[in-house]
């Protein structure tokens, strides 16, 4: 997984299309290439061809939720990106649910602007990268 280089791909998966479109924008100056989906369904259905490095999720969104996703996503395919949950809920117990599911980071969207974002998701990458390599040998 390059997470460095010229590799960076961000799958975006929330239903507020302002969200989306911040997010985008700032992950775009940032050198990712990203896709953006409105609900949990159309993530999972365009997951497997884009191949993103890193998944930032909404818990709250009609068709599949953030939550149906994660359990669907670990449970039934061999993609391993790590998911970045976003939500506008402080709530420790749904931070609890989303990281007990397979969320790698719960993050609340009003901490963060979307260049902001960007620099949390570096690290957490590049942490993430380091970490896999540890775990490879």
């Amino acid at each position: 997984m390059d997470v460095s280089g010229q590799n960076r791909k961000v799958l975006i998966i929330d239903d507020n299309e302002d969200i989306r479109t911040i997010y985008s924008t700032s992950f775009e100056q940032a050198g990712y290439k990203v896709l953006t989906t409105n609900d949990g369904l159309a993530g999972i259905t365009e997951i497997a061809e884009f191949n993103p490095t890193v998944i930032i999720l909404d818990l709250l969104m009609p068709e599949m939720d953030g939550y149906e996703f994660i359990s669907n996503l670990r449970n039934n395919t061999s993609i391993k990106a790590p998911i970045i949950v976003t939500s506008s809920f402080p709530d420790e117990d749904k931070k609890k649910d989303a990281m007990e599911r397979g969320a790698d980071l719960y993050l609340v969207k009003s901490d963060y602007s979307g260049e902001e974002l960007v620099g949390v998701v570096d690290r957490f990458l590049l942490n993430w990268r380091i970490k896999a390599n540890d775990e490879s040998n």
